[in-house]
């Protein structure tokens, strides 16, 4: 109909010339969530980038992930990364003392036995989820992990604290 359009490839590589860093790898990871391109493909046509942007552009498809659940979750794995604490893994299966899976959860550290989670209000709002969250917790608890969770409101916010949080 006469509109130009780019491509996933082409609007994520474009994105990550010119918005901040944060920013880019939520477009990144956002088309990779949607399986409008694969990780590989990203990181290829980033390597093949000459030319003014092309390490920013490289940094974005290093950064991003294509397990990554929500815009949230790569906001705060971002602001980890960039303050020198990245997630040993990110969507973990946390299993309990009989090896069955208690939950997946955003992120992981595993030598600190340490659980983060970037809990948006959307999904931890009603009362069935608030009752699985404190399931959740508990069953960390028995594992030996600590769990720190964090809002919208505090990786937008105050990301000071997150970091703090996390490297405390």
């Amino acid at each position: 109909q006469g509109l130009r359009v780019t491509t996933a490839l082409q609007t994520v590589l474009a994105s990550a010339a010119v918005l901040p860093t944060a920013h880019a790898v939520v477009v990144a990871d956002s088309a990779l969530r949607a399986g409008l391109l694969t990780l590989d493909e990203l990181r290829r046509a980033a390597d093949r980038v000459r030319g003014k942007h092309a390490r920013r552009i490289r940094r974005v498809a290093a950064l991003a992930d294509d397990r990554c659940g929500s815009v949230l979750e790569s906001l705060m794995r971002v602001l980890l990364v960039e303050a020198g604490l990245a997630p040993d893994a990110s969507q973990y299966l946390v299993r309990d003392e009989r090896g069955r899976v208690v939950a997946r959860v955003d992120f992981v550290f595993l030598k600190a036995r340490l659980i983060v989670e970037a809990d948006g209000f959307e999904f931890h709002s009603a009362r069935a989820d608030y009752r699985k969250d404190r399931r959740r917790a508990n069953a960390y608890t028995r594992g030996d992990w600590s769990l720190l969770r964090f809002t919208w409101e505090d990786v937008m916010a105050d990301p000071g604290y997150v970091v703090e949080a996390v490297r405390y």
